[in-house]
């Protein structure tokens, strides 16, 4: 795999980068795999770029029914944030988020992320009771989110009104600032081209029809429109 870098942006900017090669092969499904994943959007590809990466599984294969990224992964709202109510969910989007942070400089993919902040709005009583729940158990498990005066949300987002006679009033707000968004085409780009790079199989254009299981239960493979696997 080339890496990119400032050199040879600069050289494919001189032909109107016309003359880029292909990131990743369109492959065709192989007769076995140790891991089949269906669905290649930032989830599947995500999951095959780290069981390679971290773990050493190349026999690996990302199947789509469609195009890569053409799911949910292509009209998603691409907020990334961590301020989750419960436990669990607040440790695991932490974690996340903090992979996030350096996800381009991983992957050599400029994958567009952005630490520009989530403000979520309160306009009832429920929604603050609400929020600040949010707010007090973030804190207790160590994730940034503080509450912000209807006057301090604006402060963060001058556009907004905060006038009182507004259909929706500003009652205040929870702001977590490590959070932020992404381009959720390079996401999948990105993911794509590292777990190609490293030995996985991306196979488009082939719906999963059926998981076939052993007698014991166990699963002995996938029914695709290009054969068993």
């Amino acid at each position: 795999m080339t890496r990119f870098n400032a050199l040879n942006l600069v050289r494919h900017a001189m032909t109107g980068h016309k003359n880029w090669s292909a990131q990743w092969p369109d492959s065709q499904p192989k007769a076995e795999y140790d891991v089949v994943i269906v669905g290649a959007g930032g989830h599947g590809l995500g999951a095959a770029y780290y069981l390679a990466k971290e773990h050493g599984l190349t026999n690996v294969a990302v199947i789509d029914k469609g195009w890569l990224g053409g799911g949910n992964t292509g009209r998603n709202t691409t907020i990334i944030r961590s301020n989750y109510l419960y436990d669990e969910s607040a440790r695991l989007y932490d974690h996340a988020l903090d992979l996030w942070q350096d996800l381009s400089q991983d992957l050599n993919y400029n994958v567009m992320y952005s630490n520009r902040g989530v403000l979520m709005l309160a306009h009832n009583v429920h929604d603050v009771q609400s929020f600040k729940r949010h707010v007090h158990s973030n804190r207790l498990n160590g994730v940034d989110n503080r509450w912000l005066t209807p006057e301090e949300c604006k402060e963060f987002c001058p556009p907004l009104s905060i006038s009182p006679n507004a259909r929706y009033p500003v009652m205040g707000g929870a702001l977590q600032e490590r959070a932020g968004t992404a381009r959720h085409d390079a996401v999948a780009w990105g993911y794509a081209r590292g777990a190609s790079a490293r030995g996985v199989d991306i196979i488009q254009n082939c719906p999963v029809t059926a998981i076939r299981r052993n007698a014991d239960g166990t699963v002995a493979g996938v029914e695709t429109a290009k054969g068993f696997i």
